[in-house]
């Protein structure tokens, strides 16, 4: 209960996100045989054909989080090999002040006065810091330690506009001063040290004065992201994702995008779980958007989804990010519109309901982008949710009746049609249309 859930920074969020509810202890789950999944999943099938796992990588592995941090940059991998101070000391890295050159914030007077400048650095370091300690000359009060008391910092309410961006730019720095390290230390393990996400940017490692340093905690870097983990991760899928199968007969959808652990999608081959495809998060590295033409049968396609802006509001965000969907992906000429129009939306939703993929899902804002009588609503309100954005809420609401969409024929019609088209459907499946032609 002392950690928390989130995950690495990717693309959406160079801190990562915490989404603030504990990890699950697999070792505890095991024991009692997963009684609570194949209770809560075998309650579940009595309603559902099937479910959708959120986040299935944390089926091989959680990003987890210590408890006093806000964002998602200072965690690890659970289960996870842990860089030990045997390692650091095999490449060169040895004693005590080399530990807490490595795992305390690297806080110095250069950096306080490049981030506040010369005035509002003195006032930072006299507050926030104790001058003549730490691996940089400074180390922070014990009451300004937690991530979240600094995330938490801001202006009275009445402030006047200097002091409110005064605090904005002190809680931004403070954060970067925070973050600013190179292992980060588990809290229940502190012989287990984990290298910090993206740590060759930080300036703690750019300040290295040793090449050799840089170069071996680079390698323990890449080796913990990227290499060392597969068989560990995948004995971990194939322990708990079996035992979430036995429990129902429900069918499966892993929700399988961002920063997917190689083990994963043979993982669910082997296991016969349907993934998911989002044609704005590609799936294959060195392309910008996926071919819904190239997705495999075992998947869900989706144009967008609820972690995601729907269709119309990603179109309209980036101009030159649209310009190469439009050409790229749906081969239209011209100049593309600079909103989703109903003829964009209907191209991209054509294109999902051709594609291999055993399941087409269309969010319902994607749905409303077909007509334009329901996209005159401003398009960032219809966003479910933001992962990114800690205290976003899931606030949407549907601003159209069901009874007026079941009478809306022409809606009706032009979904019936592009089923036809794409022979997800059969005449015969739908009645209405088989009555007409009879």
């Amino acid at each position: 209960m002392d950690k928390s859930t989130g995950s690495p920074p990717d693309f959406f969020d160079p801190n990562g996100q915490n989404w603030g509810f504990p990890t699950y202890n697999w070792e505890a789950m095991a024991e009692q045989g997963y009684a609570w999944w194949k209770s809560r999943l075998g309650h579940l099938g009595q309603y559902f054909a099937a479910y959708r796992i959120d986040h299935i990588l944390g089926f091989c592995r959680i990003w987890e989080i210590p408890g006093d941090c806000a964002t998602g940059l200072l965690g690890y991998f659970r289960p996870s090999i842990p860089v030990t101070v045997k390692d650091l000391e095999a490449r060169g890295m040895a004693g005590a002040d080399t530990l807490e050159r490595l795992t305390e914030p690297y806080v110095t007077k250069a950096l306080l006065r490049k981030l506040f400048g010369p005035e509002l650095a003195a006032e930072a370091a006299a507050r926030y810091f104790i001058e003549g300690q730490g691996p940089g000359g400074y180390r922070f009060r014990p009451e300004y330690y937690s991530e979240k008391v600094l995330w938490e910092m801001k202006a009275r309410p009445g402030s006047p506009e200097w002091l409110v961006q005064e605090t904005q730019t002190l809680r931004k720095g403070l954060l970067a001063l925070r973050q600013n390290l190179l292992l980060v230390t588990d809290p229940e393990h502190p012989g287990r040290l984990y290298p910090r996400f993206g740590l060759m940017g930080s300036a703690s490692y750019k300040e290295l004065s040793d090449a050799g340093w840089r170069s071996a905690l680079a390698q323990l870097h890449d080796d913990y992201f990227y290499k060392r983990h597969d068989a560990l991760w995948r004995a971990q899928a194939l322990k708990t994702l079996p035992a979430l199968m036995a429990a129902c007969d429900m069918l499966i959808c892993g929700e399988d995008l961002g920063f997917v652990p190689a083990c994963l999608p043979p993982v669910m081959h082997e296991l016969g779980l349907i993934g998911l495809r989002i044609q704005r998060m590609p799936s294959s590295p060195g392309v910008e958007f996926n071919n819904p033409a190239t997705y495999p049968y075992l998947s869900v396609a989706s144009p967008s989804c609820h972690d995601v802006s729907p269709l119309r509001a990603w179109y309209e965000e980036d101009p030159e990010r649209r310009e190469r969907f439009y050409y790229s992906m749906l081969g239209c000429g011209g100049s593309p519109p600079e909103s989703a129009c109903p003829e964009v939306a209907r191209l991209v939703v054509q294109q999902h309901f051709n594609c291999p993929s055993v399941w087409c899902i269309l969010p319902l804002q994607d749905v409303f982008a077909l007509m334009p009588r329901y996209s005159k609503r401003p398009a960032k309100e219809e966003t479910i949710n933001d992962p990114t954005v800690t205290k976003h809420y899931w606030r949407y609401r549907m601003h159209v009746c069901v009874d007026d969409l079941l009478a809306d024929e022409q809606l009706i019609s032009l979904l019936q049609d592009l089923l036809l088209l794409s022979d997800r459907a059969k005449l015969a499946d739908l009645p209405a249309l088989a009555a007409a032609s009879g």
